[in-house]
């Protein structure tokens, strides 16, 4: 823009010189030059029919230097102002990764759940990542496997899945792939996706479950039980299927 500016003041200043009185007005929004005007005060009484046939033309060819610099102008402003937000795109995918990369990774990690002093589950996994965002969360990406126990540290019943997140605020863990849970009786809960509250000590699922029984082996869509999955209910049942049936 100031170059610009620079540029008309010196083709002003010289047909002012020369050629009479000029003025120009541009209009301008920060660095975008959105028009300008042009006018020739008057005429030296002393010019000739020749000079001002000249001073005419070149009255004309500055108009048209000057427009023409503005267009060119405007297009650079133009390019310049897409490479920056192109730039700035750039900057903020690089930034989204970098907040999408863990920033704590470990191996081999035991996780001891106690209340009042009292061992209540133990998370084993081989690989732990921890996510520091908005919603800090850990993930298993190697899967994991939980014990979860009852009196007198007795083993109550199991939960593996192959991939899993643990999100701190919320105190819950989203498990995926394979997910299946045997309690002591060898009940055995296999679902696809299974979240474990922490604070309520509960397991829940709303997708398809296939509950195994010793007599029989039932199907539905959802489920909620307690973390020994002793007590459990099926959202919406679809059916069973009696082993007994299976055999013959």
């Amino acid at each position: 823009m100031q170059d610009l500016i620079s540029v008309i003041n010196g083709l002003y200043s010289r047909n002012m010189t020369r050629n009479g009185s000029w003025f120009y007005r541009v209009s301008s929004i920060g660095n975008r030059v959105l028009g300008i005007e042009l006018n020739f005060n008057s005429y030296p009484s002393h010019l000739s029919n020749d000079q001002l046939r000249k001073t005419n033309y070149e009255r004309r060819t500055t108009k048209i230097l000057i427009r023409s610099l503005i267009l060119a102008t405007s297009y650079s402003l133009l390019l310049a102002l897409s490479s920056c937000e192109n730039d700035l795109a750039k900057v903020e995918k690089i930034a989204s990764n970098e907040i999408s990369l863990p920033v704590e990774t470990s191996k081999t990690v035991e996780l001891i759940y106690s209340d009042s002093s009292i061992v209540r589950a133990k998370l084993t996994t081989p690989v732990l990542k921890f996510y520091k965002v908005s919603s800090a969360y850990h993930e298993m990406p190697n899967g994991l496997y939980v014990e979860f126990y009852g009196p007198n540290n007795v083993i109550e019943s199991t939960l593996s899945a192959k991939y899993g997140r643990k999100f701190q605020n919320q105190g819950i863990i989203e498990v995926k792939d394979s997910v299946v849970v045997i309690n002591n009786k060898g009940e055995r809960l296999d679902t696809e996706r299974l979240i474990w509250n922490e604070k309520t000590k509960k397991i829940y699922t709303n997708s398809f479950v296939r509950i195994t029984t010793q007599k029989d082996i039932m199907f539905g869509e959802g489920m909620e039980a307690n973390q020994n999955f002793t007590n459990y209910k099926i959202y919406k049942y679809k059916g069973s299927v009696s082993l007994d049936e299976t055999e013959q």
